[in-house]
């Protein structure tokens, strides 16, 4: 293999420090740099977004050679259009995994094909390892930065192609390296909050332009209880997510939560506390690196750095598998990602389904 590495390059520190290092360890080093869909640079935009010429910037000040991929329209077709059918199915969706998952990845491999590139790099916080001739990722050292639960649907040609140079390393360390180097502006810069095509994480903001622009008006409807009898009035269900309790306007003397949401009927569910407790969980299209992993107990995580629970795998078919959880769970959110772990190391992932 060469020692060239094309780099997924978004302008912001922790890409920009990934390029920094690369080339300190002796890589060529090929930046890209993916424009995706957002509120903010949409599909007429003609001006090219800041983390698009801060990268290209970065690129130039470190002598490396930069390309800009325009994968809006790819964008909007896999993960916008994804984003906006699970709300509208009552499931409550999570586009970084389905955009690694079905897109990045892939524009990255084909742009690496393309450059000549052995190496595929991005500023994840994640680690990778070899075990039975298999290529796993397994979690970055910083508990509150790792980012493996994303990642869980990258195959064996992705992963044995990936390098990520910040697996080791604190999100601090990759500010202090900023500033020795003498990048204070990056390590100066804020953090991104929330999905990056969402203008100030207002989700209920673009769904409801995304569906109007489709022609669809979100109607109020019945909050009911389990045994029928109506509580007051939702504002749309896509509105809501399973495990929710604030927002629902109901009096906050008796504590009620989002346990189901039924779209056909244009009904929310409410129950109390305990009623989100569950002792399996099914998941669809997903992704193991080994279906041998799992003639073990091993651990399920279904919320980004919350709930590891130990588990039992059953694999239904080639779509389906069921969780069966050693002690309760709450508040599955239908739509969402489940992680499988054997200890640090990433067996997989899947869509939650219920």
């Amino acid at each position: 293999m060469n020692n060239k590495v094309l780099l997924g390059m978004s302008g912001g520190i922790d890409s920009s420090v990934a390029a920094i290092l690369l080339q300190e360890q002796g890589y060529e080093v090929v930046g890209i740099t993916l424009r995706l869909w957002s509120e903010t640079d949409g599909f007429d935009n003609q001006n090219l977004p800041a983390y698009a010429e801060e990268a290209g910037a970065l690129a130039q000040k470190l002598s490396i050679q930069h390309k800009l991929i325009d994968a809006r329209k790819p964008f909007y077709e896999e993960v916008i259009s994804y984003f906006k059918n699970e709300y509208q199915a009552g499931r409550t969706p999570n586009p970084c995994a389905k955009c690694n998952v079905v897109l990045k990845w892939k524009l990255l491999n084909q742009a690496a094909e393309s450059e000549g590139c052995d190496y595929i790099a991005t500023g994840h916080y994640v680690n990778k390892e070899s075990h039975n001739k298999l290529h796993y990722l397994s979690k970055g050292v910083d508990p509150d930065k790792e980012q493996s639960f994303f990642l869980w649907g990258l195959n064996q040609t992705m992963l044995q192609k990936a390098l990520f140079p910040l697996g080791k390393l604190s999100k601090q360390e990759v500010r202090n390296l900023a500033k020795e180097r003498g990048f204070t502006r990056l390590e100066a810069k804020k953090e991104s909050i929330g999905a990056c095509f969402i203008k100030s994480n207002n989700y209920h903001g673009l769904l409801k332009h995304l569906l109007t622009d489709e022609g669809i008006e979100l109607a109020p409807g019945a909050f009911i209880d389990v045994d029928g009898n109506q509580l007051g009035q939702h504002q749309g269900y896509p509105f809501y997510t399973v495990g929710q309790r604030r927002g629902l306007g109901l009096s906050p003397n008796e504590p009620w939560y989002v346990t189901k949401i039924v779209p056909d009927t244009n009904q929310v569910i409410l129950g109390k506390h305990d009623d989100l407790y569950q002792t399996q969980m099914l998941v669809r299209d997903y992704h193991l690196v080994n279906p041998e992993d799992f003639k073990q107990e091993v651990i399920t995580r279904i919320r980004y750095r919350k709930q590891a629970a130990p588990s039992r795998i059953e694999i239904l078919d080639k779509q389906f598998l069921k969780v069966h959880f050693t002690t309760r769970e709450w508040s599955i959110a239908p739509g969402q990602t489940a992680a499988f772990y054997q200890g640090d190391r990433l067996l997989g992932g899947g869509f939650i389904v219920s």
